[in-house]
């Protein structure tokens, strides 16, 4: 059709120029008649700088024998495709070097023969091929085991610390399902919580006791990430494990001597507290003993005092303990020690101090305790201890009275000992009239 030819010239012109890959049209000689702009970015020459210039000047002067391999296919010209893999380079301007893959198109002119070469810049791809080695690399000099799951959890790729770890050599683990490590120390629900964070596609972390190929158990610390694809899905898993056994053991042994030396330091705490106690209670009656009584009194009166409270002293004495002691034995007198000990205590108030003060002698202190109201419970605590004998040996029991003293404080100028001296006095009364009785001090 008549017009069609320019058409079809404008047309092949503008593809031409359009073209991303680099492309160069070269004669017999290796002239270079035509070139597009993309060769001005891959070459760094303008295009129309470049017609005229051999094509050999693009070529790294390494390649000796670029010359004549070039002349050779001139003589046989045949088209040559891009993607047969072989790796070719080309020269910028400014000397560096161009991965590069070219096709080659034999075309005729005028009875001129020329070629149509089209040059692809492989920068881009080579670098993430060498990325990729050297990341393969890594991954196979890694000290930490990695280990490649599809998304089922069939292993695809093992590194050799993972096969030093699991005793399993590659080709026994690849095309194998990680279970084939489980140990049976995890339940089930341990694993469906692993594989349901990982197949959300989040990282996973945690430590694992699996089982080697010789039946061994080994501790585990694990990471598995997720591979997702474009779309989000994920399609594979990386495991990066580490085996911590050792340090598991180490960490159990440390456990075991730490609940050990707690142990130790209970029992010494435990020792510490019943020596102090022993050092501040009467070890028959469970009373404390006088050493005690004489430590914390000054505390009871200066709080009562700062209180405006009475604090009245009650002295207690076991009445012909020496004859009950002499008649039955002294087992026998430890049996109505207690029993009076026994008597005191579940009659007192939890403020009021009950000692033994030596022998058989008791002192209670009672703090906030008017003499009235002193006076009754000595009464209750003397008829009380009457009225119960007291077994001392088979079939024997003995019934035991006591007298009691009571003296009032009178006032801060008066010390402890002063007013346990009068309680005393009274009960001496007490005694001298008649005993089991109780006296007040009050009215000596």
């Amino acid at each position: 059709m008549e017009g069609a030819a320019p058409i079809r010239e404008a047309l092949f012109r503008r593809l031409f120029e359009a073209a991303a890959d680099a492309m160069l049209v070269v004669d017999a000689a290796g002239r270079i008649v035509l070139a597009n702009p993309a060769s001005a970015t891959l070459l760094g020459v303008a295009p129309e700088a470049l017609n005229g210039q051999s094509v050999d000047a693009f070529v790294p002067a390494r390649f000796r024998d670029h010359e004549r391999l070039r002349a050779d296919y001139g003589a046989h010209p045949r088209a040559r495709s891009m993607g047969r893999g072989i790796e070719l380079v080309a020269r910028h301007a400014d000397g560096h070097e161009i991965p590069v893959d070219i096709s080659l198109i034999p075309v005729t002119v005028d009875a001129r023969v020329l070629v149509a070469c089209s040059f692809r810049d492989l920068s881009g791809r080579v670098q993430a091929r060498e990325s990729l080695r050297v990341q393969a690399t890594a991954l196979r000099s890694a000290a930490n085991g990695v280990v490649i799951t599809d998304r089922a959890g069939v292993i695809t790729w093992v590194n050799p610390a993972a096969c030093a770890i699991t005793g399993y050599s590659a080709d026994e683990l690849l095309g194998r399902h990680t279970r084939i490590l489980k140990s049976g120390r995890h339940g089930r629900e341990f694993y469906a919580n692993l594989w349901e964070t990982v197949l959300r596609g989040d990282t996973w972390s945690g430590t694992i006791v699996n089982r080697r190929k010789d039946g061994s158990e080994y501790h585990e610390e694990q990471t598995i990430a997720p591979v997702v694809d474009e779309g989000g899905a994920v399609t594979h898993f990386i495991a990066i494990k580490q085996d911590v056994t050792g340090q598991h053991v180490v960490h159990e042994a440390l456990a075991h001597a730490h609940d050990a030396l707690a142990a130790q330091v209970k029992e010494i705490e435990l020792l510490n507290q019943k020596l102090s106690e022993q050092a501040i209670r009467d070890p028959l009656t469970a009373l404390h003993n006088r050493r005690y009584l004489d430590e914390t009194i000054a505390r009871d009166m200066a709080r009562v005092g700062r209180a405006g409270l009475p604090l009245t002293v009650a002295a207690l004495d076991i009445d012909h303990f020496k004859m009950i002691n002499d008649t039955h034995g002294h087992a026998s007198g430890d049996k109505v020690l207690q029993r009076m000990a026994d008597v005191l205590r579940e009659n007192v108030r939890a403020s009021d101090l009950v000692c033994r003060s030596g022998g058989e002698e008791f002192v209670v202190v009672m703090p906030g305790a008017t003499v009235d109201a002193a006076l009754e419970r000595a009464e209750g605590w003397r008829v009380t201890f009457a009225s119960t004998p007291v077994p001392v040996r088979d079939g024997v029991a003995v019934s035991c009275t006591v007298s009691i003293g009571v003296a009032l404080h009178h006032s801060r100028r008066e010390t402890f000992g002063a007013c346990l001296d009068r309680a005393d006095t009274a009960l001496y009364a007490a005694k001298r009239a008649g005993r089991n009785r109780v006296a007040n001090a009050e009215k000596a």
